[in-house]
């Protein structure tokens, strides 16, 4: 991945950096940014799930005063190329291992798009849940987006796994009571989004995410 643009397109298909922008500024005030409530969050920190090149980071970095990153791949420093060419200078990234460093009860909003339906096991839900309830401040929220199936846990195996599509399918009121386990408690959801939010709900325009809206259940 030679330029900026074969990176960005490794995580998100996109023919530009500034295509990049416009779909994630999109991205961010349609569908993360996009539930009662957030205009009033404090806007102390943020923590994206699974950041990929940058480009919601970057968005958050826009409203909160640092903008926090977690991933596992290998390429951070590109990721910083992207974030200094938008003008990010409050974006701090951290590999998995390195999560249990922030604080308790440090975040005020965490978030994690296209990324929960790219994990191949049920652990790895459990340790980013384990974290949200972990470290979500009072009153903060927690909005995660992940592959739905209407029965049970979907996992695909990795002979028959092609690039972009989801490897980890979950029942949504499974993925509620899941997080139910860790302390936390849903306040709003959708089992069945649309895959283009300008265009009707119907059964040609149907994503294969759903989503929800955590909080702690002591708040």
């Amino acid at each position: 991945m030679e330029t900026m643009v074969e990176f960005l397109n490794w995580f998100d298909a996109t023919t530009s950096v500034e295509s990049t922008v416009a779909k994630a500024r999109s991205d961010w005030r349609s569908r993360i940014a996009a539930f009662e409530g957030y205009a009033d969050l404090p806007k102390e920190r943020s923590l994206e799930i699974g950041f990929g090149g940058g480009r919601l980071v970057a968005q958050a970095s826009k409203d909160f005063t640092e903008a926090v990153g977690v991933d596992i791949h290998e390429a951070f420093h590109r990721t910083r190329e992207f974030l200094a060419l938008q003008d990010v200078q409050n974006a701090r990234l951290l590999h998995r291992d390195e999560l249990p460093s922030l604080t308790h009860g440090s975040c005020n909003f965490i978030y994690s798009f296209i990324v929960f339906q790219h994990f191949d096991t049920m652990e790895e839900v459990d340790f980013y849940l384990d974290q949200c309830a972990r470290l979500l401040a009072p009153g903060g929220r927690c909005h995660i987006f992940f592959g739905r199936t209407d029965a049970g846990v979907r996992v695909v195996d990795a002979k028959d796994f092609t690039k972009r599509a989801c490897s980890l399918f979950i029942e949504p009121p499974l993925f509620r009571e899941r997080a139910a386990r860790f302390g936390l408690k849903s306040l709003e959801y959708e089992d069945r989004m649309r895959r283009d939010i300008t265009r009707p709900e119907g059964p040609d325009n149907v994503s294969v995410q759903a989503r929800v809206l955590l909080a702690r259940v002591a708040d």
